[in-house]
């Protein structure tokens, strides 16, 4: 990978638990897995324990390895989301559609953004003022105001002028002629969003929204979740299950002004482009994920007449796992090993286990007691038993993964 491998697989599996959690309102019949026969009591050799894995993730839906390997095996994009996402059909949804993204690093209840040709600021009844420009106005800013809002700009010394406007107490909002506006960060950066931005309403305070067409949504998303120097269909099917993910959230949650979040917990997503309080300029599109929302633009992963729960993650290890719904299912994947071996493994100390369950008193076995019988190993683990001088004590497979920092929950203690 072309960026730092751990942040970007851990912000997937991140996303893809969220997901799930969003998506859980319309379980349509989850898929129950036959379990596998327990493994055999490893005891550690030298205090330590070998854990042998393979994957990166939660296995549910696409893996994204999986489908740069189906890629060069020649699949086309919509044949790699057929795979991963089987018995789904797509759909096209209109070039008008728009999504609200909150933006959560604006976290000081106020909106402020940088002068520029055009810039208004209105309010949700079409009420709007045109802002004026030149070397005194060095930033404009929306705070709440009572029930309201209150606009003022910013000098060269630092201090505030209130501006008066007719604009009602409606959710406020700035756009600019060029349809980018540039807001400050509190930490002194300076991000670029296509669209609108707008304050909305949260107590007395407010958050931070970005009203932007779903292409461009999708065109800034993609680079943050795949690496689009990958072959191009593998970049057009994380196109796609980015895009009906962000759908799906939408869809299918309820929050207050906003679609979806732009951090780990929804689908990262930086807008055009970030300069940072030192002066660098990081543009968070690229030419190859812009090609790939175009190729793909507008298309979504439905399943009965519904827009489908796209989970995704780096990689599966040679096998997809259960995620609740008939198209998110087991079954082997021959491609997720076709660009590079996803096998790992990681050295855990019998004193590193005790420290983290001090209940048992000293490690003396770990014990593999359930897995659910899809891929190596007999498939991922669902309960492992800590065994020690004082007690035995039952995890998931998932919680053991998560506290020892593993990969997966596709793995196999040895000595």
């Amino acid at each position: 990978m072309t960026r730092a491998r751990f942040s970007h697989h851990a912000r997937l599996v991140r996303a893809g638990a969220s997901l799930l959690a969003a998506g859980s309102l319309l379980l349509m019949g989850a898929v129950n897995a036959p379990s596998a026969e327990a493994d055999s009591a490893v005891k550690p050799s030298d205090g330590e324990f070998v854990i042998k894995g393979a994957g990166y993730g939660h296995g549910h839906g696409m893996s994204q390895y999986g489908a740069y390997g189906a890629a060069k095996k020649g699949l086309a994009w919509d044949q790699i989301l057929a795979f991963y996402y089987p018995g789904t059909t797509l759909k096209t949804l209109s070039s008008s559609t728009t999504i609200k993204v909150w933006i959560t690093a604006d976290d000081d209840d106020n909106l402020r953004v940088l002068p520029a040709e055009g810039l208004k600021v209105y309010d949700s009844n079409d009420h709007s003022l045109t802002l004026p420009t030149g070397s005194k106005y060095r930033s404009w800013r929306i705070k709440r105001s009572g029930s309201g809002y209150r606009l003022s700009w910013k000098d060269a010394d630092g201090d505030y002028t209130t501006l008066s406007t007719k604009l009602d107490t409606s959710t406020w909002y700035f756009s600019t002629k060029a349809k980018v506006v540039k807001v400050r960060i509190p930490n002194g950066a300076t991000r670029e969003y296509r669209g609108s931005v707008s304050l909305v309403k949260r107590g007395s305070g407010g958050r931070t929204v970005n009203k932007v067409k779903l292409e461009d949504y999708v065109r800034s998303v993609v680079p943050s979740e795949m690496p689009t120097s990958w072959a191009p269909d593998a970049v057009r099917a994380q196109a796609v299950a980015a895009r009906s993910y962000a759908i799906r959230t939408r869809d299918f949650s309820s929050h207050s002004g906003y679609d979806i979040c732009d951090t780990t917990s929804c689908q990262v997503y930086g807008g055009r482009a970030t300069t940072t309080s030192g002066g660098t300029r990081i543009v968070r599109e690229t030419t190859a994920g812009t090609a790939a929302a175009r190729a793909t633009a507008g298309t979504i992963v439905t399943y009965g007449g519904q827009v489908a729960l796209t989970q995704f993650a780096s990689s599966n290890g040679g096998a997809m796992s259960s995620g609740g719904y008939p198209y998110l299912r087991e079954k082997d994947d021959p491609y997720d090993g076709v660009v590079r071996s996803q096998a790992w493994s990681k050295k855990i100390t019998a004193k590193a286990v005790a420290k983290a369950y001090p209940s048992v008193g000293t490690v003396e076995k770990l014990k593999i007691t359930k897995r659910d019988g899809s891929g190596r190993y007999g498939g991922r683990v669902l309960s492992i038993e800590i065994v020690g001088s004082k007690s035995t004590k039952t995890v998931t497979g998932s919680a053991f993964q998560g506290k020892f920092s593993m990969r997966s929950s596709l793995y196999k203690v040895t000595s």
